[in-house]
C-alpha cells in the first residue's frame, strides 16, 4: 500500500517576468504521517515548494501529487475545497489584531458555516492543546512572539488537516520559545499529522533528528546545511 502524501516528481517553477526558475528538476517525497524540514539559504525556494503543495502557485513543469490528487487537476472552483485540508503557519504569524485570539482561531470554521456551539468547542480544543486556553479573550498584541505563533498554529490545526505547513515558523522568536514551537509540531505528528517545516533553525532541526529536505539554487541536493553554532566553533579555530 502507498503510503506516500506528497510527491514531487521533475517540477520546476518560475515567476512571471522573473529571470529564472525559482525550483528545477524538483523531486522528492514525505509520506503519510511523517515530519521532516525544508532547509536552504534565503532564496533557495523553500516558500515557493509549499506555496505549490498549498496550491498557492501552480508548477509550471512536472507533477506536484498530494494525497493521490495531481493539483495540475484541481480546477479553480476545487482550490478552496483542497486548501481546507492543509494548515499552513506564517513567520510574521498573520494574525487578525483587531479580533481576539477567540475569533483568530475560529476564524476557519466560521467561513465553513460551523454552528456556534461547535465552533466554540473546537476553538477551546485547539487552544487548550498549545497551551493558551487561558488567553481566549485576549487581543493578540498583548501576547509575546512566542504565543502569537501558538495562536497561528491553534488557527491551522482548528480544522484538523491531514498536513501542516510552516514557513520559518521560529524566524522571529528567541530560541526558547523556538524550541518549545518544534516540540509542539512534533506533539502533532505524534498524534498522525503530517508536517513539512522550512526552517533556517539549523541547531533544531539537528535536535529534533528528522529527515532534511535541503535546497540549493531551486534544487534537492545531497549536501546539509551546517548549524550556524557549528560554523562559529569552527571560525574560532
Amino acid at each position: 500500500m502507498n503510503n506516500t502524501l506528497i510527491q514531487f516528481s521533475q517540477v520546476s517553477h518560475r515567476y512571471p517576468g522573473g529571470a529564472g526558475d525559482v525550483l528545477s528538476d524538483v523531486n522528492f517525497e514525505l509520506e503519510a504521517g511523517e515530519m521532516a524540514f525544508l532547509t536552504g539559504a534565503s532564496g533557495a525556494g523553500k516558500s515557493t515548494l509549499l506555496r505549490l503543495i498549498a496550491l498557492l502557485a501552480r508548477a509550471h513543469r512536472g507533477q506536484v501529487v498530494v494525497a493521490g490528487t495531481n493539483l495540475a487537476h484541481v480546477k479553480s472552483a476545487k482550490v478552496a475545497a483542497y486548501r481546507r485540508q492543509v494548515g499552513m503557519i506564517f513567520q510574521n504569524f498573520n494574525l487578525l489584531y483587531d479580533r481576539s485570539v477567540f475569533d483568530n482561531v475560529a476564524l476557519p470554521l466560521v467561513i465553513r458555516g460551523h454552528a456556534h456551539l461547535d465552533i466554540a468547542r473546537k476553538v477551546r480544543a485547539a487552544l487548550d492543546t498549545v497551551g493558551l486556553l487561558h488567553r481566549e479573550r485576549s487581543m493578540p498584541l498583548t501576547l509575546s512572539g512566542g504565543e502569537q505563533q501558538r495562536v497561528g498554529i491553534a488557527r491551522a490545526v482548528v480544522t484538523k488537516p491531514m498536513l501542516l505547513l510552516a514557513d520559518e515558523p521560529t524566524g522571529n522568536l528567541d530560541p526558547e520559545m523556538a524550541w518549545d514551537v518544534m516540540k509542539l509540531f512534533e506533539r502533532f505528528n505524534d498524534v498522525g499529522v503530517s508536517v513539512l517545516v522550512a526552517t533556517h533553525a539549523i541547531d533544531l532541526v539537528e535536535r529534533l533528528g528528522k529527515r532534511v529536505i535541503h535546497l540549493e539554487a531551486g534544487r534537492v541536493t545531497d549536501k546539509r546545511p551546517v548549524a550556524a553554532s557549528r560554523v562559529s566553533l569552527a571560525e574560532a579555530h
